[in-house]
């Protein structure tokens, strides 16, 4: 603790030295991860240095060390605003003041400013300086009032959008907005570099833009293109080629342009100045990352920031399927990479993302093999580091943001611009099986967040070219995400690693199996991270896993295969990946980290679940499955619920024939089913048998004049010609004898088990499951059996209902089931079918006796009492399953 606090008296010390080595050991000391030294920030008189931190790859601020004897309290508010610029112009919304004897942190998104916290520190109290005291404070609401710098300047973007649209009476094509828009935020990152270098405030250097717009009365596009060539030394860098463009903006008012180039020093919508010196560094890779990626255009003109389509709506596209990547899955792989191998090798990776959108998994990796702190890291290091990166992307606009952000990293970190980037516009299998000796087997990671494109929206021509490219593993509707792991594997050398950002149904999807299979045959699994219960891409519904393999090397018949490192997570996901990264095996009920073998991923399908739970797993697999006591079927498909499914007062008097029950998802409980149909829908079956379009003219007239008003889109179907239906018809209607009928039903989608027994055999269902006995049963006379067939699938149905609303039963189908939205587990026939259950012809007839008995009574009642009744049934099918108490605990049920 003595020393700490020496430490800290030397970091506030008066005099100047280089504090370098004394600030990561302050980090580490006190459970930090340092990020950067912040050496372009503004220090004053009365800061000695800057450092930005984490904690749990998500946790950041930015610490400033106040000289002795500042304090914070009696700081100027200039001069606290100054200070706060450097979190806010990082991304950062927390900012840590540290006194020789005090620790404040402030929130710099609030105004006016106000203290969060303020401890006193001594030898004897240090603890207010841990991360982990940091974490406990930040769990508190800030309301902040203020925009953060993305949205800030993006903001401002749409401002000047509209304001230069508006003046140019519309006419101004979006290639010339998106030239404009690049060459000011480049020529502002330059100039700010500039200005750090030299410590003369940017807005009173010599060759300012906005000071050489006001006096040298030169175009638009002479002033810009100037600035360009005197900070690029000559030569406009490549992405800006078409810097032609910019002649467009001759025609605007000179005080407009003046006001323009000035909104980009002064930030309109908070108290602080924008610093790209300090965005090129970290923060600039996240704004780009927010908006490259195709997404729909409004109809009004539009401008784009940093690509050439109209600046869009935050509505994502299915047809390129683009997200931006959150920072800290970024950190995570890089980290990861780095701690795999010795520094020297880790700086000589060659690395490629071949779907790198605005470069932010390049960027981070870059940025650790470039470190400064690092004496290793020269300017030769980091100009191979550079040059030993690629980066591929289909969208134009995505290569110029990378190029760009690149661009400034590499001048932030030599002074210099790049001579050259490897950054190419191109559709990624067309690159690798055009460009073939230069990229097989030759890079060390391949690292990507790559589209999540279902086959449903491919073009045909995309659809066919991923079809022979991924030739014996093209298993049925196959996702584009599957291509670009092959590539990932094509590209890697043995030995090399793989980090994808994947569906989570890929671990389980069976169009996904060959690739899957691919992967356990070359390479080994080095850690697969469950994120399904977090919103990764925030409130899009994609669900996610976090995929890192390692191909194997020449000489991996001589080694011993690695364990798997499994990340199963519920929250706090930063602090699990980080404790991933340093080798922890974590259980708690926010994560779990532990390890498998690496045969666990010789099966079909890629479960993540520990070894306690894989053992509770190997005992359900003794048992039959369902499928071979239950017809398993789907409910109708109607392709166009909004006019087939009607209210009651719908129904045309007289014509109720045509009209099946109809019993919505959401209106379906466990074990029993309204008593009253909710809706109704349109079933083109009487006395069980189809009806044709002239019998439901002739004797259904009211409907057929129904149906006749919405021609139009029901004649407007997609699936009408595949499924060879009229266009009166729901394009899969299921016959009678498979839906209307005594059955077990269930939502689609589902938390809690949910299966109702359909007694009667009314009700019609959409999409989801239905299932019924399908029996061989003995010769008898007519009324014998016709009585035993009754009451023998009468006692099937509720022995399931028993079984599959049971906690076990459910415990199973959602470790095999894809994950939704807030954790519902979606029920597929596949999945059903494949469910282990306790075979009823094992069950003694005693205990038989009683599960129906109970199961009547959980038909008859409701509330605490029924709640009762479950557990009783619940204890009963955990026997039948043979669990040990041991194994109901880990399982959830007790």
């Amino acid at each position: 603790m003595s020393n700490r606090y020496d430490l800290l008296q030397q970091l506030t010390s008066k005099e100047d030295f280089d504090r370098s080595r004394l600030l990561n050991d302050f980090a580490y000391e006190l459970g930090w991860h340092p990020s950067d030294r912040l050496q372009t920030a503004y220090l004053g008189e009365f800061t000695t240095s800057h450092l930005l931190v984490e904690h749990g790859m998500q946790n950041t601020a930015v610490i400033s060390f106040l000289r002795y004897p500042y304090s914070y309290p009696a700081l100027e508010r200039t001069e606290k605003n100054q200070l706060l610029s450097i979190s806010y112009n990082n991304l950062v919304d927390w900012h840590i003041y540290v006194e020789s004897d005090h620790r404040t942190i402030v929130h710099n998104r609030v105004t006016p400013i106000r203290i969060v916290d303020r401890q006193s520190i001594s030898r004897e109290n240090y603890d207010p300086l841990s991360s982990e005291a940091f974490e406990q404070i930040i769990g508190r609401k800030q309301n902040p009032n203020l925009p953060a710098l993305d949205d800030a300047l993006i903001d401002t973007i749409s401002y000047w959008k509209r304001t230069l649209s508006a003046e140019l009476d519309y006419a101004v094509p979006n290639e010339a907005l998106s030239a404009l828009f690049n060459a000011v935020i480049f020529i502002r990152a330059v100039e700010d570099h500039k200005a750090r270098q030299t410590g003369i405030e940017e807005t009173r250097l010599p060759e300012n833009l906005v000071s050489i717009w006001r006096n040298s009365g030169i175009s638009v596009y002479e002033t810009l293109v100037s600035v360009l060539k005197k900070l690029s030394k000559g030569n406009i860098p490549s992405f800006f080629n078409n810097a032609k463009s910019l002649e467009l903006f001759d025609r605007l008012d000179k005080g407009t342009v003046s006001s323009l180039f000035s909104n980009f020093y002064r930030n309109k919508y908070a108290p602080y100045e924008y610093d790209f010196s300090l965005m090129s560094k970290h923060a600039l890779s996240r704004i780009y990352e927010r908006y490259v990626s195709v997404l729909r255009p409004e109809e009004s003109p539009q401008l784009t920031f940093l690509f050439s389509q109209r600046l869009p709506m935050e509505e994502q596209s299915k047809a390129y399927g683009a997200y931006y990547t959150p920072q800290y899955i970024a950190r995570f792989f890089a980290r990861y990479l780095r701690e795999q191998m010795p520094p020297r090798q880790f700086r000589q990776l060659k690395i490629a993302d071949p779907a790198c959108g605005s470069g932010m998994f390049l960027r981070t990796i870059l940025e650790l093999q470039c470190d400064p702190i690092s004496p290793e890291v020269t300017t030769s290091v980091i100009r191979q580091a550079f040059e030993n990166t690629l980066g591929v992307d289909i969208d134009e606009n995505a290569v110029r943001a990378t190029q760009l952000s690149l661009s400034l990293l590499h001048l932030v970190l030599t002074n210099e611009l790049p001579d050259h980037l490897n950054i190419v516009q191109s559709e990624a299998i067309e690159y690798i099986q055009q460009h073939p000796k230069k990229l097989y087997q030759q890079y060390d990671a391949v690292i990507a967040n790559p589209p999540f494109v279902s086959w449903d929206n491919l073009a045909e021509p995309m659809r066919k070219k991923i079809v022979e490219f991924m030739s014996d593993m093209a298993m049925g509707r196959i996702d584009l995400n599957l291509a670009f792991i092959k590539i990932g594997l094509d590209m890697l050398k043995p030995g090399g690693y793989g980090c994808f950002i994947l569906p989570h149904n890929f671990l389980l999807k069976q169009s996904s199996e060959g690739i899957r299979n691919l992967i356990a045959e070359s390479s080994w699994i080095r850690c697969l991270a469950d994120l399904s219960a977090i919103p990764v891409f925030g409130d899009v519904g994609s669900y996610v896993a976090l995929i890192i393999f390692q191909k194997r090397p020449e000489y991996a018949d001589k080694l011993r295969a690695p364990s798997a490192t499994i990340v199963r997570c519920q929250d706090f996901v930063g602090r699990a990946l980080q404790e991933t990264v340093e080798g922890k095996t974590v259980r708690n009920e926010l994560y779990s980290i532990y390890t498998v073998d690496q045969s666990a991923f010789q099966q079909s399908e890629w479960l993540l679940v520990p070894p306690e739970e894989a053992a509770v797993e190997e005992k359900f697999s003794r048992f039959p499955k369902l499928q071979e006591f239950l017809r398993i079927r789907e409910g109708m498909t109607s392709g166009a619920d909004k006019i087939f499914i009607v209210g009651s007062d719908q129904v045309p008097p007289g014509e109720e024939a045509v009209f099946a029950p109809f019993l919505p998802d959401r209106e379906m409980t466990a074990y029993k089913v309204p008593l009253k149909a909710p809706k109704y829908v349109f079933y083109p079956f009487v006395n069980g048998q189809k009806i044709s379009g002239e019998q439901l003219q002739a004797d259904f007239p009211k409907t057929w004049a129904y149906l006749n008003a919405h021609y139009d889109k029901l004649f407007s179907r997609k699936s009408l010609q595949s499924e060879n239906k009229e266009w009166w018809e729901p394009i899969r209607p299921r016959p009678p004898e498979n839906m209307i009928r005594p059955k077990l039903v269930s939502p689609h989608l589902v938390m809690i088990p949910r299966f109702s027994y359909d007694a009667k055999g009314e009700y019609a269902i959409s999409r989801s499951p239905l299932m019924y006995p399908e029996m061989k049963v003995r010769e008898e006379n007519d009324e014998d059996k016709e009585n035993y067939l009754e009451g023998l699938e009468r006692d099937l149905l509720k022995y399931f209902l028993a079984v599959l609303n049971s906690s076990p039963c459910h415990w199973y189908i959602s470790n095999h089931s894809h994950i939704y939205r807030e954790r519902y587990v979606m029920l597929e026939p596949r999945t059903l079918n494949q469910t282990p259950v306790p075979s009823p012809e094992d069950v003694p007839h005693r205990i038989m006796n009683r599960l129906l008995c109970l199961v009547d009574l959980r038909l008859e009642t409701e509330g605490l009492e029924a709640r009762q009744i479950e557990t009783e049934l619940d204890g009963i099918i955990a026997n039948l399953y043979q669990l040990t108490d041991t194994e109901r605990v880990v399982i959830g049920m007790e």
